[in-house]
């Protein structure tokens, strides 16, 4: 089974986990890690560490981030480049993680997709997740909701 780690800034590694299991009920092989106010940064890699190996099942682990060239993110990386080479081949880190993309991730989890194929998936994922609304595009003559 597929492994997924989120590492943030803050406890919105854990909100995220617990939205998702809002929406999609328990999860499975997740784990958490927080870089929490005043904690070193180079003691992050040691909790990224032990996330993989603790969610690491031989299928592959997806590490998500919350800021790509941030603290979590750049630990992830250096971390993954330490893992032995069979594991770091296995291990994709992946940056600007929100709720779409997690749930996206669960998914092809459930789905049991090889590691190598989710990354994009994940990806379109977060950018078809954005949009943005404003009264001004609402045309005044249609009565009904685009919802």
């Amino acid at each position: 089974m597929l492994g997924i780690v989120i590492a943030t800034h803050g406890n919105l590694s854990e909100g995220l986990k617990n939205s998702a299991e809002v929406i999609m009920g328990v999860t499975q092989n997740i784990a958490t890690v927080n870089l929490n106010p005043g904690e070193e940064v180079q003691a992050l890699g040691g909790k990224i560490l032990r996330a993989i190996e603790e969610v690491n099942q031989g299928d592959g682990v997806l590490v998500l981030t919350d800021l790509v060239s941030a603290s979590p993110y750049n630990q992830s990386v250096v971390t993954t480049n330490a893992l032995c080479e069979k594991l770091r081949n296995q291990v994709y880190v992946i940056g600007g993680v929100n709720l779409p993309m997690l749930l996206e991730t669960i998914n092809q989890q459930i789905l049991a997709t090889p590691v190598e194929e989710i990354p994009p998936f994940v990806l379109t994922t977060g950018v078809n997740s954005l949009q943005v609304w404003h009264v001004s595009m609402v045309d005044e003559d249609d009565d009904e909701d685009d919802f």
